[in-house]
């Protein structure tokens, strides 16, 4: 009886094409439900999910957001940042003012001339705590500056998931921003209070193929990982949700991010986002349904998920968290076949990843790509089984009939 009430509960709480995300940590199996995303089919941006920036000119950066600067294309986002002097109409709240003095300048006729554009998405809705996965390319550039990043409109209050340069695609810059500062129980090596936050050095280029990005938010702590190889630690809260940003921009001498562009940065300069897919944490006591749906990998560029970070101390990466995070599973479903993807330091060690059916075990073997398997007709429940270490996960969850 109480396991048919909490299957009940799942169908009402859980999407209807409901994946499944596994985290490994420690001595403990989480599971994570997907709750939402983009995976940029077609040829058309969905503005009922996404929205441009209020503000469009940014003065001190020579630069503005257009709408047509991000392209869909074979289920790809490209974020793109192209060299063109151009006139625009100017909106007042738009106007730099402490710009205009510096340079002692002018606006005229309200329009305002920059030599660059970028793109930008912002979603409608604001979230709040989850695992967030972000599967993405860049391009090297100096001064070209894509990030992915949540802030709520309120002062002060934002997540950097990551900002990156295209003249060091080694390394990745994480940062929190918090109205009373995030200083509090950081100190530097000379024992003062210190902002949280700074460049992460990571194995390969970000630009050499496609990587996996998350950003998991709980209560009083957020985690970043790269290809599922814990990145950064911070510890505090964030009690508002806030939007999800996407975009590319250009850096300025002189100026935040610095150094800007040269005559030898190429544009135009394209920032590739596969998909963005959220995932909800599950109730230990609740059996998940894993439910058909269209997920497909971009296979444009290469992808073998072994960058990770260098740089393994510092107060951005806390040992005692960290070492703990051993690796993700992720578990979709799309028409008969069942695909499971290993991240993370589960990858370089001796694990047992296997799904248990009722007719059919199906062994995950090689962790450096995506397994397939063709599921069984009337396989219903099936369980994941991990052993690493001597230790043993086992965690059941029901698959619904495939769409035929």
């Amino acid at each position: 009886m109480k396991r048919f009430i909490a299957i009940s509960a799942l169908f009402v709480h859980i999407s209807s094409y409901s994946q499944l995300m596994f985290k490994l940590s420690g001595d403990s199996l989480k599971v994570f439900s997907y709750s939402g995303g983009d995976e940029f089919p077609g040829e058309n941006i969905d503005y009922n999910y996404w929205k441009g920036p209020w503000n469009r000119i940014n003065m001190s950066q020579n630069f503005r957001y257009n709408d047509a600067n991000v392209k869909l294309a074979n289920g790809v986002a490209n974020f793109v940042m192209l060299k063109q002097d151009s006139m625009y109409p100017i909106q007042p709240h738009e106007i730099d003012s402490s710009f205009l003095k510096e340079q002692k300048i002018a606006v005229e006729n309200a329009s305002y001339s920059v030599g660059y554009s970028a793109g930008m998405l912002i979603t409608r809705q604001k979230f709040h705590y989850g695992l967030y996965e972000l599967r993405f390319k860049v391009e090297q550039g100096k001064g070209v500056w894509p990030a992915f990043w949540f802030y709520g409109g309120n002062k002060n209050e934002e997540i950097d998931a990551f900002e990156l340069k295209g003249e060091k695609n080694n390394e990745i810059h994480v940062d929190t921003h918090c109205p009373s500062g995030c200083d509090k129980g950081y100190k530097n090596k000379f024992g003062m209070n210190t902002n949280w936050g700074g460049w992460m050095k990571v194995s390969d280029y970000l630009h050499n193929g496609f990587n996996v990005f998350l950003l998991e938010w709980n209560p009083g702590e957020i985690l970043w990982y790269i290809n599922g190889f814990p990145l950064a630690y911070f510890k505090g809260d964030f009690p508002n949700p806030m939007n999800l940003f996407l975009n590319t921009q250009i850096a300025a001498d002189g100026r935040a991010f610095k150094p800007g562009p040269d005559k030898n940065t190429v544009f135009p300069n394209n920032f590739y986002v596969d998909y963005i897919r959220i995932w909800k944490e599950l109730s230990p006591s609740i059996i998940p349904i894993i439910q058909p749906g269209n997920f497909v990998d971009s296979e444009r560029f290469s992808s073998d998920y072994t960058t990770k970070p260098l740089k393994k101390r510092g107060l951005m990466y806390l040992r005692k968290k960290l070492k703990q995070e051993e690796g993700l599973i992720s578990v979709m479903l799309s028409s008969e076949k069942m695909r499971v993807t290993v991240l993370g330091e589960i990858t370089k060690r001796p694990v047992t990843i296997a799904v248990l059916g009722k007719k059919k075990q199906y062994k995950v073997t090689d962790f450096s790509r995506t397994n397939e398997f063709d599921l069984a007709k009337d396989e219903h429940e099936v369980e994941l089984l991990i052993i690493s270490d001597g230790r043993e996960f086992r965690r059941k969850f029901i698959v619904q009939k495939a769409l035929n």
